[in-house]
């Protein structure tokens, strides 16, 4: 019996995930909000309203494996690792392309 309930939970949970597996579109909005919010340069904001979603879009690899997405963003040799799960982002390296 307690077989069959953690069979049910994982079932519910990776179907959960499935659907709400960001896309590659939520991710630019998410990414360019987060670059927004961190600049705090009314210039640099601007610019990223005019042209953010199709240079952070441009720049973005997507690896989509159902239940969630590895986006990479490669911008000015650094290279930016992010997943998202459950239509949340966690950014989870950021290093320097040699």
């Amino acid at each position: 019996m307690k077989k069959l309930i953690v069979a049910v939970i994982i079932t519910v949970v990776l179907i959960i995930s499935a659907q709400t597996n960001p896309t590659k579109g939520e991710f630019v909005v998410w990414a360019k909000e987060k670059l927004k919010k961190e600049s705090k340069n009314k210039y640099i904001d601007f610019g990223l309203d005019l042209l953010g979603d199709k240079l952070i879009s441009s720049a973005t690899t997507t690896h989509d494996y159902k239940f969630f997405s590895l986006y990479e963003v490669r911008v000015l040799n650094k290279q930016v690792k992010v997943i998202g799960v459950f239509d949340h982002f966690i950014p989870i390296s950021k290093s320097d392309i040699k």
